[in-house]
Formats: structure tokens, C-alpha cells, sequence
């Protein structure tokens, strides 16, 4: 598994599962998409508008690695899609972890609070 995805209000988280890759995966989202990228959890988080917007990535990502002097667009674009829904019904886990996430820090978060209460109403 490659990525995780999960939704994050009205947008989409993906996790990025491999170490190898996810240096790549940030910088190339950010540079073609303009997507924030956290490094809080697993080895990356992807942020983007819709499932259609990391399809898209996926393609942009491949067509990229498989460009060759002598390919045409249509080849290079086939291969591309192609390789995108194989990472897609293989290499993706879809699991809601984003709201997993969210209630552990708040649950965390609520038992480092102190609260303080003045001597006279103390027993």
C-alpha cells in the first residue's frame, strides 16, 4: 500500500504510506497543484479538493516518469492512465483516519489541561 485516503471536510487527505516516495510525491503535488502537504503523520499528507484532483496527480505523476524523446502525447498519456487506476484499485487503502486523528489530539488534548482551583473552595 502506497496511499491511504481520507476525507478532511469538503476535501480529501491522502497519507502517504511509502517512505521511498514521499518526498517525490510532496514536492510534485506542490509544484503542479499547489496542494499542502503536512509531514505530522506517516510520511506525508496530502491535501486535495476531490478524489478526481489525486487521479489527476497520479497521471501527471506517471506521465512524467515514463516521458521518452520519441513518444507521442496519446502513448505516453494511455500508459499513464493506465498505471493511475492500477495504483488506485492496488495501492490505495480508503480508510477515514482524519477523524481518527483529530479525536485522539482532542482527547489528548483535554487531559493536559489543568485546572486550577483557589485553596478557600477546596476540601
Amino acid at each position: 500500500m502506497k496511499y491511504m485516503i481520507s476525507t478532511n471536510g469538503a476535501n480529501i487527505a491522502v497519507g502517504l504510506m511509502d517512505a521511498n516516495t514521499a518526498e517525490e510525491d510532496i514536492n510534485l503535488s506542490h509544484n503542479l497543484h499547489n496542494t499542502h502537504a503536512g509531514d505530522n503523520y506517516f510520511n506525508g499528507v496530502l491535501s486535495f479538493a476531490s478524489p478526481q484532483k489525486f487521479y489527476r496527480f497520479l497521471i501527471n505523476k506517471y506521465y512524467l516518469l515514463y516521458w521518452q524523446p520519441d513518444a507521442t502525447f496519446s502513448q505516453l498519456l494511455k500508459k499513464a492512465t493506465n498505471k493511475a487506476r492500477e495504483i488506485l484499485d492496488n495501492d490505495v487503502e480508503y480508510r477515514n483516519f482524519m477523524p481518527e486523528i483529530y479525536h485522539s489530539n482532542l482527547v489528548s488534548a483535554n487531559k493536559n489541561i489543568y485546572k486550577w482551583h483557589h485553596p478557600k473552595y477546596s476540601n
